[in-house]
């Protein structure tokens, strides 16, 4: 497909022509590739761009669920773009798993040294994220460290939102166009509970057993031994016809002693309003 003329509106296809050239220009880069629909795009357009030139990675942790990696890489082999997956241990750090209102940043500088180590090492140029206009609208500490670091955001230097990401990415035929925001599985635990792997594997399984039943947006935050469930509201009659027995039944397996359904339903980043209001 000849990138340079998708069915976009003028002042899109204006944009996405910015970001090829954008790419362009750096000559050869490593991407962080975590399978979501923005780090897909890049991925995607990058590989095109500049085929060898470029290094595809995917950073495993304890905080990536194992059903993501999966998904991730399924995506990768769909759209025949190598990727290299980086094993690395968030839960060595102090200051990550103390999980203080700064995590994010502490989490993303640790990934992103890993990233531009491996860029020296490989005698590419630059180090690229998926971050867009719309991720400096939202509480995200961890994109203080990416710009101390010197990360490239294409999509913010080409001015580009997340739907228009999704607009171009369901014009390319990409399987993930439509995907719901996907966060890590720290996201979860709210500020200053101490993160632990018997945690984070106690969420992992409980979502895995959403993911299992079908649902593709959800979270489950965890609130000591209570399970919060978010999902979105179109899925609440299913939930209460047909799953909320069982869903309760395999939670408390989890240890978790109460388990509930948010009645807002699902919200990226739910934790930060939290954070916002008490500040």
């Amino acid at each position: 497909m000849n990138m340079k003329t998708l069915n976009l509106s003028k002042n899109l296809q204006k944009k996405f022509n910015h970001l090829q050239d954008i790419l362009k220009s750096y000559e050869s880069v490593i991407i962080g590739f975590s399978g979501g629909v923005d780090s897909t795009l890049l991925s995607f357009v990058t590989h095109n761009i500049l085929a060898q030139k470029s290094l595809i990675t995917t950073i495993n942790s304890e905080f990536y669920p194992a059903v993501e990696l999966e998904e991730t890489l399924k995506v990768a082999n769909k759209l025949n773009i190598p990727v290299k997956v980086l094993e690395l241990k968030v839960l060595n750090h102090s200051d990550i798993i103390k999980n203080d209102k700064l995590r994010c940043k502490y989490c993303k500088t640790y990934l992103f040294k890993q990233l531009t180590e491996l860029k020296d090492k490989q005698g590419l140029n630059y180090v690229c994220d998926g971050s867009n206009m719309d991720d400096l609208n939202d509480y995200r500490p961890g994109f203080e460290a990416i710009k101390k670091l010197g990360i490239k955001s294409p999509f913010i230097k080409a001015n580009i939102k997340k739907q228009e990401i999704r607009e171009i990415a369901q014009q390319l035929d990409l399987p993930n166009w439509d995907k719901p925001s996907q966060a890590c599985l720290a996201s979860r635990i709210p500020y200053d509970i101490c993160i632990s792997s018997d945690i984070l594997n106690q969420i992992e399984e409980a979502e895995k057993i959403l993911f299992d039943l079908g649902y593709k947006t959800y979270r489950v935050r965890q609130h000591n031994d209570i399970a919060r469930i978010e999902l979105h509201p179109d899925d609440f009659s299913q939930f209460m016809q047909r799953h909320y027995e069982f869903i309760d039944k395999e939670f408390k397996k989890l240890n978790y002693n109460y388990v509930c359904l948010d009645l807002k339903g699902y919200i990226s980043g739910n934790l930060n309003g939290i954070l916002k209001k008490s500040s």
